[in-house]
């Protein structure tokens, strides 16, 4: 199947995305917490209001699955899943590694994903079928044959609680390096050659649907922990790599919790 034309439509939603955030964060806005204590703001609602908005123009019998507001028509043949702000409290705290990520999904499994860093200007693009770029050029992951060579990365530690902390511990026990606090930018890097493992809890569909189509596209792997693909029924915890020999040995660590 041809995806030129949900590609091109892609980066006109990043672009718009974009221009929306980047406008809300020179100005004062609404914070609420979540039922889940998360916060979102205004300008999380009004980014994707804007995006809504693009597709339901250009492709009026898609679904979308939002972060922000209900799902539109969720089983149809082509669904985009949308995170307006993905880094709510690194864009509260004016630590420019939140982003917006865009995935389609084709008869519910991601074909197309988008991660959009506003305020660095990057952006990777990850499609079925071709390589994954960044800014518009070739990326690709890097070799890493041992976890104990390998920079991992996880959002927040304090994500991790009694159930899966030991998971944590054992992955940065392992890893040579390690870093926190990237959100998607962390994942990005995984497809760009600079992070070689991420793992995360406590995220939904939203979170990851984007990041499976520019770390396949790389020559990456991304799994739930049990090794199995990610799709819209997937749960809260997943793991990426760019080499597989590191993903086969974070998989041991992981899927035994």
């Amino acid at each position: 199947m041809a995806y030129n034309q949900f590609i091109e439509a892609a980066n006109s939603m990043a672009d718009a995305s974009g221009a929306v955030i980047r406008a809300g964060d020179q100005k004062s806005f609404q914070i609420v917490k979540k039922g889940d204590g998360s916060p979102v703001t205004s300008v999380d609602q009004a980014t994707e209001d804007r995006v809504r908005d693009i597709i339901s123009e250009a492709f009026p019998d898609h679904g979308i699955v939002g972060e922000e507001r209900d799902d539109h028509a969720p089983d149809s043949e082509f669904v985009w899943v949308l995170d307006p702000i993905d880094g709510t409290l690194p864009f509260l705290a004016g630590i420019p590694v939140y982003g917006t990520l865009i995935a389609l999904l084709h008869q519910k499994r991601p074909v197309l994903g988008v991660i959009d860093m506003p305020m660095t200007g990057d952006r990777w693009i990850g499609c079925e079928g071709m390589p994954t770029t960044r800014n518009g050029e070739p990326c690709r992951t890097r070799s890493c044959a041992d976890l104990s060579d390998a920079m991992m990365s996880t959002s927040n530690p304090d994500y991790y609680d009694e159930s899966n902390v030991s998971a944590l511990e054992q992955m940065r026990d392992r890893s040579n390096w390690n870093v926190y606090g990237g959100s998607c930018m962390a994942y990005a890097q995984i497809a760009s050659g600079r992070i070689d493992v991420g793992m995360d809890v406590l995220f939904d569909v939203h979170d990851y649907m984007a990041l499976v189509p520019v770390i396949q596209g790389a020559g990456g792997i991304i799994s739930d922990w049990s090794g199995k693909a990610l799709d819209l029924n997937s749960g809260d915890r997943f793991v990426a790599a760019g080499d597989a020999r590191v993903h086969e040995q974070a998989l041991e660590i992981l899927s035994a919790i």
